[in-house]
């Protein structure tokens, strides 16, 4: 039974998820979703960004706070590599009509399922309640008759320090990015961390993290520069890579940097799979390799999301209260 029902949502009958069956609300609403070291919000819409320890000081990703718009994120497209027609799994940024739009913001983790005609998905976004980084758990039906190959692509722009980086000409020259093909995983770097100390000095030290971003499937390829992804005067709406189904495979020093990876899956009529993304900013380079190994592992993925389920559940279940108004 729906609690509270709106033209835009409702609360679940435990109370435990609000869940929104449209996209336009009036402003972002938004889920914040933390394991008190690492953290992301992420809006109905599928915008937001990510941090480690401090939400303004030491963010991951870039994020522009425009509630008017609400563009900016960490996004995933889907293409269909016959017809060459491509969406995203989530409102933004492809703005496409999508079919069963649902948003399950609960505490712990946020759920956005679609349909694009003969394809559902669904991505839960949640945080480890152990690791700093997120994962992203993507999973595809194909509800036709006939086999679907798709390819995916994610898109998202590093900050890796202090925001907003309004200078950002100026703070891109310090990120270097690498690919690792043993791990299959996008790494980035930074060489300068402008937040002042104790001393008051800053601008001259390290970012002391290591970003990454991987997938339990093997990427096919990959893309670090702005420009080779979006294409110049391109932007997230029409992607160059995501319109030709084709990466650049170009990281290092000097471009506008961003994390994309370039997956390919076949789906047979009825078929069910899943893909696991992780985002996250590691204190080594060993334990980068160490948490984009452990995520490739589905099992691990889903003993993670429900460990946190497990945790909110206790937390918030200790309490409760009736009363005769059911607001």
């Amino acid at each position: 039974m729906a609690q509270l029902p709106n033209q835009y949502g409702y609360f679940s009958d435990d109370g435990t998820e609000y869940i929104i069956t449209r996209a336009d609300t009036p402003m972002p609403w938004i889920n914040v979703i933390t394991n008190d070291d690492y953290g992301l919000t992420l809006s109905q819409a599928g915008s937001g960004y990510s941090w480690r320890t401090h939400a303004s000081l030491n963010r991951i990703t870039r994020w522009d706070q425009d509630l008017i718009r609400d563009e900016w994120g960490k996004y995933l497209y889907l293409r269909d590599a016959d017809s060459g027609e491509y969406w995203s799994p989530t409102w933004q940024p492809c703005g496409t009509a999508l079919e069963d739009y649902r948003v399950r913001h609960g505490m712990g983790y946020s759920v956005i399922e679609a349909r694009r005609g003969t394809l559902n998905s669904a991505v839960t976004y949640f945080v480890p309640l152990d690791a700093p980084c997120e994962i992203w758990l993507l999973r595809l039906e194909n509800l036709g008759s006939t086999p679907r190959h798709l390819q995916l692509f994610t898109y998202l722009e590093w900050l890796l320090g202090a925001a907003p980086d309004s200078h950002r000409e100026f703070h891109r020259t310090f990120i270097e990015t690498e690919f690792d093909s043993t791990h299959g995983a996008l790494l980035a770097s930074k060489v300068m961390w402008e937040l002042p100390v104790e001393s008051k000095s800053h601008w001259n030290r390290s970012w002391p993290y290591l970003a990454f971003l991987s997938a339990s499937l093997n990427p096919v390829g990959f893309d670090a520069d702005k420009r080779d992804f979006l294409g110049r005067n391109g932007n997230p709406h029409q992607p160059q890579t995501v319109i030709t189904g084709r990466s650049a495979n170009h990281a290092g020093r000097w471009s506008d940097p961003i994390g994309s990876l370039h997956l390919e899956v076949t789906l047979a009529p009825g078929e069910v799979r899943e893909i696991a993304f992780t985002l996250g900013a590691a204190d080594s380079r060993d334990q980068t390799i160490i948490l984009v190994d452990r995520y490739k592992n589905l099992e691990t993925v889903h003993t993670s999301l429900t460990a946190v389920r497990e945790y909110w559940q206790e937390i918030t279940g200790r309490l409760g209260v009736e009363t005769p108004d059911q607001a």
